[in-house]
């Protein structure tokens, strides 16, 4: 009789065991879940140009006239780069046209 007490007490164990672990795992999604509602979704910044969006040219300037090398170094300038902004590369101030 003490054998089939242990078995059936093994049993018991290893569903607990089981048991505890969909527990644990459904418990750690749901704190998850109430996390991300609590923060709100968060959109990453694509490609880096995170900062190029407080940098953009206002709408009524010309984006032609941005220069496209930097005056003092010879470097390229980024696209969304407008004169009296400091170069990149070598930090001097683009004076020029506007």
């Amino acid at each position: 009789m003490n054998e089939n007490e242990k078995k059936s007490g093994d049993w018991k164990m290893i569903i607990g065991g089981v048991v505890l672990i969909i527990v644990l795992f459904v418990g750690v999604k749901l704190v998850f879940w109430g996390l991300g509602e609590v923060v709100g979704p968060q959109n990453p910044p694509q490609n880096g140009q995170s900062v190029s969006a407080s940098q953009s040219a206002p709408a009524g300037s010309g984006e032609t006239d941005a220069p496209g090398f930097c005056v003092h170094c010879g470097k390229a300038l980024p696209e969304f780069f407008e004169w009296g902004q400091f170069c990149p590369w070598c930090g001097e101030k683009m004076e020029g046209e506007g």
